[in-house]
């Protein structure tokens, strides 16, 4: 199945084209803006970076604050 991109999300790992999204934080001041799949994707991958001893937060989706463009 072809990944659709949501518009509104920073990821790539994306499974529909629309879709609320979520403001992760990323160090500093920053934020990714996330939808829950790439939200989803992006925990795996830190889960997987804490094994290899690397510090990461693990916030859960609920916890984030929505995003909206206006």
């Amino acid at each position: 199945m072809a990944t659709q991109e949501n518009p509104n999300c920073d990821g790539d790992h994306c499974r529909s084209e629309v879709g609320e999204v979520r403001l992760l934080p990323v160090g500093g001041s920053g934020n990714a803006i996330l939808c829950k799949d790439c939200f989803n994707h992006e925990m795996r991958f830190r889960r997987e970076r804490i094994k290899e001893g690397v510090e990461f937060d693990l916030p859960r989706w609920e916890d984030l604050k929505i995003y909206s463009a206006e």
